[in-house]
């Protein structure tokens, strides 16, 4: 081999015992957890690769440097012991860290995260207990030696340094350069893992198994990794706990026949369709001809919210009834590797082909990996639309109006019963529609006003397909935003306005049409298509069933304060006290703050809505931090 690529062949040597000793870890992990992965398939052992050449890149990167410099003292006896010294430190590390799950996911049911050492650092517990750690984890610790004996040894044969110091010439520097410059890209992609449209979180790791696996296809350096710079949420302690499922529990029983029973669901959520661009909701003021008919023959909900402000806090809501009420997305934080009770996942116990489709690019927003989570087994993005090439908008993905051709016919490919999402994109920015429609569509005063014509005319070339199919009068549509977008109206940028979205259900054939001023929230599409599918279930939804006799509202968390809308009342809470209290019966526009002049009843509405509030916090925060969000756990 030439002199110039020693150090690279010891280098992948290195990285290849690395490589080794995670995937034994992750079979260790597996066969002291086995208890908890019924069904699991030598794949995730394979996909799980990808995820530890994250952890690698990570992990061994100075080790990569201090092999790879382009300088000549990489041959000095003195710089040898010093990339012994950064091999067997990650090793280490990376090791330890990876056993830690060996023991601790019986206790956990997830990968570790850093909230963990949060955990660890609260109080002294951690260290009165440590000794019966020790004593009741001895196979961690024999596994550890074992795995550090076995790294000695692999390391011992064949990464042995036999390099001899020589300077360098002008040659010497240029080539180790080249070859500097080529990894250290190399192992910034690893670090991404791929040339993907993101770097891969521990949401994509649904992409490769069902919930209950996704463990195993992760390794423990890289949970970590992943949510280190993450803040965590602090469990929060208003009432005792053995009250507070009497005060708010968000456990939900389906116990009555739906109206809808075995029919086809399918959800279909519209980007950025803020409830004011919708004519039906405005005296026919509006840029949606078509869904304006449609709401006509629907079941509207005039007083639906988001519970987030981003496509990517949506899903969750949408998909698992679990409320934004945190900093950073559900999809992003330490808790995405909790276990969920998806409506999704339910309705595919009981016989439901599941889908998700969406035009823009795989990766966008994690929706890959999320919906996975969420129990949906399959998931159709840029990657899988066959004529992309001619349909592509340039920029974001599939124009809505081929995609949604492209789903019709999907759609009448599948099994019944199915339940089947679509997510458009044309009305994101930076609003394209296809030449041939330009000027087609009235343009109003944004560059969005258009695309809602269009996405709008898409439907509408749907529905004239779909309609000829024998499916659809078996089948229930709802329609959804996934979040708002800019608005002109007072009334759609307040604190509440602007999460106003529009919410209704279209069903042929069934006497469900009318409408409804009660609240209606992201979190409560799960309750209510379970209900109405007769899914007979107890479940985790923070949402309720529309057509129950439970007390509607709408939650939403915003820069860190917490606001309710419940009744004919409207409250922001900081955490720790109510700050805003408006009366929304007498001032929509929440113009006038009645915090420090409430009259008696005014007192009793909001201790009673400040109560829910809190019940509805605690019950989040505990629930995400003890992995404790589903009925199945």
């Amino acid at each position: 081999m030439s002199p110039y690529f020693n150090h690279l062949n010891l280098l992948l040597k290195k990285l290849g015992i690395a490589f080794i000793i995670f995937s034994l870890c992750r079979i260790l992990f597996y066969l002291f957890n086995s208890h908890h992965f019924p069904d699991v398939s030598f794949g995730l052992f394979f996909y799980g690769i990808r995820f530890d050449l994250v952890a690698i890149s990570f992990f061994f990167f100075p080790l990569i440097i201090l092999h790879l410099i382009p300088f000549s003292f990489r041959n000095f006896k003195w710089y040898n012991r010093l990339l012994v010294v950064s091999f067997y430190t990650a090793n280490s590390l990376a090791i330890i860290l990876n056993l830690v799950d060996v023991a601790y996911f019986d206790f956990a049911l997830k990968r570790t995260t850093t909230d963990f050492f949060g955990m660890v650092g609260t109080g002294d517990d951690f260290i009165k207990l440590l000794p019966h750690y020790v004593i009741d984890f001895w196979y961690d610790y024999v596994l550890l030696i074992g795995l550090l004996i076995l790294s000695w040894i692999l390391h011992s044969k064949y990464c042995s340094a036999n390099v001899q110091f020589k300077p360098f010439v002008k040659k010497d520097y240029m080539v180790h350069s080249v070859i500097f410059l080529v990894f250290s890209a190399i192992t910034v992609l690893g670090m991404r893992g791929g040339v993907q449209y993101k770097p891969i979180n521990i949401v994509n790791a649904g992409q490769y198994a069902q919930a209950q696996n996704i463990p195993i296809v992760l390794n423990t350096p890289f949970t970590i990794l992943k949510t280190l710079l993450i803040d965590n949420i602090e469990e929060a302690n208003y009432f005792p706990k053995n009250e507070i499922e009497s005060i708010y529990t968000p456990k939900k029983i389906i116990t009555n026949g739906g109206s809808l029973k075995g029919k086809n669901v399918v959800l279909i959520i519209l980007e950025s369709f803020t409830k004011e661009y919708i004519g039906g909701f405005n005296d026919g003021k509006g840029y949606s001809p078509f869904i304006d008919s449609l709401m006509k023959e629907s079941y509207v909900f005039n007083n639906a919210y988001a519970n987030g402000q981003r496509s990517i806090e949506a899903l969750p809501c949408i998909l698992t009834g679990l409320p934004q009420l945190m900093n950073s997305p559900y999809v992003l934080s330490n808790y995405t590797g909790n276990k969920l009770d998806g409506f999704p996942d339910i309705l595919k116990s009981h016989g439901y082909n599941t889908s998700f489709y969406h035009g823009g690019a795989n990766g966008t927003m994690n929706f890959n990996g999320f919906v996975g989570l969420a129990g949906i087994d399959n998931y159709y993005g840029l990657n899988e639309y066959p004529t992309k090439e001619k349909d592509y908008d340039g920029l974001w993905g599939i124009f809505d109006e081929p995609y949604l051709q492209y789903y019709a016919n999907e759609l009448n490919a599948k099994q019944q019963p199915f339940f089947s999402t679509l997510f458009t994109v044309s009305s994101h920015h930076p609003y394209t529609i296809p030449n041939k429609h330009i000027d087609k569509f009235p343009k109003g005063d944004l560059p969005l006003h258009e695309t809602i014509g269009y996405t709008d005319y898409a439907l509408k070339r749907f529905f004239e397909t779909v309609k000829k199919m024998p499916w659809f009068n078996n089948t229930v549509f709802i329609f959804t935003a996934d979040h708002s977008a800019p608005s002109h109206a007072i009334k759609y940028n307040t604190r509440l306005g602007r999460y106003a979205v529009p919410v209704f259900i279209y069903a042929p054939t069934s006497y469900l049409k009318g409408e409804s001023d009660k609240f209606f929230q992201h979190i409560d599409i799960s309750p209510t298509i379970l209900g109405l599918t007769g899914i007979k279930n107890e479940f985790i939804s923070f949402g309720n069933n529309a057509f129950d006799e439970s007390e509607k509202f709408s939650i939403q968390y915003v820069s860190g304060t917490y606001q309710i809308a419940i009744g004919k009342i409207f409250l922001i809470f900081d955490g720790e006290k109510t700050t805003d209290f408006y009366n929304l019966s007498e001032d929509s526009l929440l113009t006038n703050n009645l915090i420090n002049e409430l009259n008696g009843q005014q007192l009793v509405e909001k201790n009673k809505a400040e109560k829910l509030l809190k019940g509805i916090i605690q019950q989040y925060n505990d629930r995400l931090i003890n992995n404790n969000l589903s009925i199945s756990k």
